[in-house]
């Protein structure tokens, strides 16, 4: 048996099915496209370019937000920063700072020492700052004793300050006092919560990154600290990959220190 339908009432029937297809199609459309809140931010910083070490080239090819931090004084220091800032990367300078133990010839170039005098501390970061013009902060390479020196310390933040550039606090030590002197002066500053390649382990690099996203999750932010060169490279580089779309699927954002703003008010 056949069932006649009116060409007016067929088009009414089409047009009605087609409407709701668009209402369907806005309304879940919206759920998928809304942009959910980040349950945490990761702030992942990459130390000691400037030397064309190993992973350089890899990271700086990485679709992910990283922040390079070059050592100033190095012979790849302008290449590789200004490799960086046309990728769209974060640059910070890595000043070389001298260790409770150690060499001061480990530092390379133009370190800063507690032996120095203040003209010569803010001549050196000033001269650093001039070579990474695209600098929008600073860390420090080894520095656990720079960074319990009050006199030095206070010498490099009233730079950070006057320049508006933040301080990532590596924290090679834990008396470190750049977040008191830092508070104190109105500076801007971080602390690293992990370092991810203390060996060149995959494994142990992409177990490292997952507790960063978990204490990203409970404080709202992290920062952790890998490196190219001898200390992590291209094993690093394929453990960021790696970690990254769990960490995505949990809900974690990647942005760089100067996005922070919203923890430091």
């Amino acid at each position: 048996m056949w069932i006649i339908i009116g060409k007016n009432k067929l088009l009414r029937i089409v047009t009605i099915v087609f409407i709701l297809l668009i209402i369907l199609s806005l309304i879940f459309g919206k759920v998928i496209k809304t942009d959910a809140k980040p349950k945490g931010y990761i702030v992942l910083v990459i130390d000691d370019f400037g030397n064309n070490g190993d992973g350089t080239k890899e990271m700086l090819s990485l679709d992910i937000p990283i922040t390079v931090a070059v050592m100033p004084f190095m012979s790849y220091s302008q290449e590789e920063a200004k490799k960086a800032h046309k990728a769209g990367f974060e640059v910070i300078m890595h000043v070389p700072m001298e260790p409770v133990h150690g060499k001061k010839e480990w530092l390379g170039p133009k370190g800063i020492t507690c032996d120095l005098s203040l003209d010569e501390v803010k001549s050196r970061i000033n001269e650093g700052l001039d070579i990474l013009k695209y600098a929008k902060g600073m860390n420090n390479h080894m520095g656990s004793k720079v960074t319990q020196d009050k006199r030095i310390m206070k010498a490099i933040l009233e730079i950070a300050k006057e320049k508006n550039l933040y301080f990532v606090d590596s924290k090679t030590t834990p008396k470190s006092i750049v977040h008191n002197i830092a508070d104190k002066l109105g500076a801007i500053s971080f602390e690293r919560d992990i370092f991810l390649d203390n060996n060149k382990d995959i494994k142990s690099i992409e177990k490292q990154l997952l507790k960063l996203g978990n204490i990203a999750i409970k404080k709202g932010y992290a920062i952790g600290i890998g490196h190219v060169g001898p200390e992590g490279g291209t094993v690093t580089v394929k453990a960021i990959k790696n970690v990254y779309p769990t960490l995505q699927e949990q809900g974690i954002k990647f942005i760089y220190p100067s996005q922070l703003e919203m923890f430091t008010k």
